[in-house]
């Protein structure tokens, strides 16, 4: 079909990052958030960033990166100016033979360790991460489930993994397993929305806890609800604060992950890599399934 062809070639999705001038305190007080937009490479695009180290000069950013027209994503370390807001750097750290994606990162003992989404392989792997090399090596196997989008926390008392396993009205929470080395299935919290998939790391403000939500009830990574998570007698609530929606001047379609380190903050936004020829095409495919609903 012509509108298949079309919908591959123009209706393609492109994501950039950004650093909130605002901080946490701007997002937990409502106000409205101050970007400074990564000047973008054109071949390339980047999303899921976690800050990996901030000093004067730069921030060292870990993202997914995918070259324009690639199916796989890799793992990439940026190093940004923090005066012009360019790229100083990308390096490749982390590829393999399976799609790559949300490098999430764990400092334990003095070590850094990432454990990026590679629900292709079926697992969760751990990697440890040499800021000298600026290389990756596999450390282990952390969970054999096929999980979406996982962030470690030991703030509820124990090691708890919270990830999603394909559904993204579902929270599902792990606990680590001592004996068995992995963590392993232990609760899940339902909402009656696509918005429990996490988009981003807990985070503390003002003694209370938090997660970045990704909200997918308009589309994939249309917004991040701010969650306040209430622990008590083993049992999850979760309470939406705010609900952050992509400011960007072109790229509307969705904000989807944010991360916070050392009082840095950093959100991803994506919008059509052709805005216009992306909105009719994106128009077509809608009326094509309404036509072929009514069959």
């Amino acid at each position: 079909m012509i509108i298949n062809r079309l919908a591959v070639r123009f209706n393609a999705r492109y994501w950039t990052i950004g650093f909130v001038n605002n901080g946490l305190d701007g997002i937990m007080n409502d106000n409205p958030i101050q970007v400074e937009w990564l000047k973008m490479p054109k071949n390339c695009w980047f999303a899921d960033p976690f800050i990996l180290e901030v000093n004067n000069d730069e921030i060292q950013v870990l993202v997914e990166e995918k070259l324009v027209g690639s199916d796989k994503g890799v793992i990439t370390l940026l190093k940004v100016d923090r005066q012009s807001w360019e790229l100083k750097s990308k390096k490749i750290v982390l590829e393999l033979k399976t799609h790559l994606s949300f490098p999430c990162i764990l400092r334990e003992k003095g070590k850094i360790y990432i454990y990026p989404e590679s629900a292709c392989s079926g697992k969760l792997d751990m990697y440890e991460y040499n800021p000298i090399t600026e290389t990756t090596s596999y450390f282990k196997t952390i969970c054999d489930d096929e999980v979406w989008d996982s962030c470690i926390t030991d703030r509820f008392g124990e090691k708890m993994l919270f990830t999603a396993a394909h559904n993204d009205k579902v929270l599902d929470i792990y606990k680590w397993d001592d004996a068995k080395s992995r963590f392993l299935p232990w609760k899940q919290v339902h909402s009656d929305n696509k918005n429990s998939r996490m988009g981003g790391q807990l985070f503390e403000y003002q003694g209370d806890v938090y997660y970045p939500a990704q909200d997918c009830n308009r589309n994939y990574g249309s917004a991040i609800q701010i969650k306040k998570i209430n622990y008590s007698d083993d049992l999850f609530s979760f309470e939406t604060v705010r609900r952050l929606t992509s400011n960007h001047p072109k790229m509307k379609l969705g904000l989807h992950t944010m991360n916070e380190y050392k009082g840095i903050v950093v959100i991803d936004v994506y919008g059509y890599r052709y805005p216009l020829l992306g909105k009719v095409v994106d128009w077509m495919v809608k009326m094509k399934k309404k036509l072929l609903s009514k069959r």
